[in-house]
């Protein structure tokens, strides 16, 4: 299935790439989030929208220092939520090819490039991976791998690749002809996109981009960590509207 026009190689040559990064008080890392996309090596323009999701910190202010050095869109989204802040970036975007990341999340320099050269006719979505630095040797090492391997088990167990939302990228057409991000969920709402997106054509997955994001999750052990993804995932499983996953801040 290939919803997407011939024309799109063609649209990539012209128009601007959106990159959504929702915040919900991350005054501690979203500058260095904002500045590893000042570091791009993309000849392609892009802007970036920082959705300011109901934070009581200073985030506001720390993404108003890089006005002058992104092309830049700060928004506010009073309802907290990831869905509501991600469907709120995406409805201000002015790209053709919305890429997400979340505050905490450090890109590699080719990370606009390598995420949009997979799309082509056919394929609407590109997810990529991601690894951890800030935690003890050992889950630094364990999360590296093991995340990876959880992508593919993923899309075993859901029969498309999820559309991770610290990085990812997405077609306006297959994202707009899904429906967008549920603004009611709290978690899982880039898996729940990727499985309407995915009836649009195809997902792929990018493994040699990995960015880097807070292991703040997994500070108290990495078994803790992962078992508070756990239950949202199970909720999801079953279509359960109450997924949600812990706040940690």
């Amino acid at each position: 299935m290939a919803p997407e026009s011939g024309s799109f190689f063609i649209k990539i040559t012209k128009m601007q790439i959106s990159v959504i990064i929702p915040a919900y008080n991350e005054e501690k890392t979203l500058a260095k989030t904002l500045e590893s996309l000042i570091k791009q090596t993309t000849d392609r323009a892009f802007e970036v929208i920082v959705v300011n999701n109901a934070s009581t910190d200073k985030t506001r202010v720390v993404a108003e220092f890089f006005l002058d050095k992104l092309d830049l869109k700060i928004i506010d989204e009073p309802n907290k939520g990831r869905g509501a802040a991600r469907a709120a970036g995406c409805a201000s975007a002015a790209g053709e090819i919305f890429l997400s990341t979340d505050a905490d999340t450090i890109l590699p320099s080719n990370w606009i490039d390598v995420l949009i050269k997979p799309v082509h006719s056919g394929v609407v979505g590109v997810t990529g991976t991601a690894k951890i630095e800030d935690c003890s040797f050992f889950v630094n090492i364990f999360f590296k791998l093991f995340q990876p391997a959880l992508t593919k088990i993923s899309r075993w167990l859901l029969g498309y690749y999820w559309l991770a939302g610290f990085s990812s990228s997405v077609t306006r057409g297959a994202y707009e002809k899904a429906g967008g991000f549920d603004k009611a969920l709290n978690s899982l709402e880039d898996t729940d996109l990727a499985r309407r997106v995915s009836r649009q054509g195809k997902i792929v997955c990018v493994w040699n981009c990995p960015v880097v994001f807070s292991g703040r999750r997994f500070k108290k052990g990495v078994l803790r960590g992962l078992l508070s993804y756990l239950p949202p995932f199970i909720m999801f499983l079953f279509k359960s509207r109450r997924v949600n996953l812990s706040d940690i801040r």
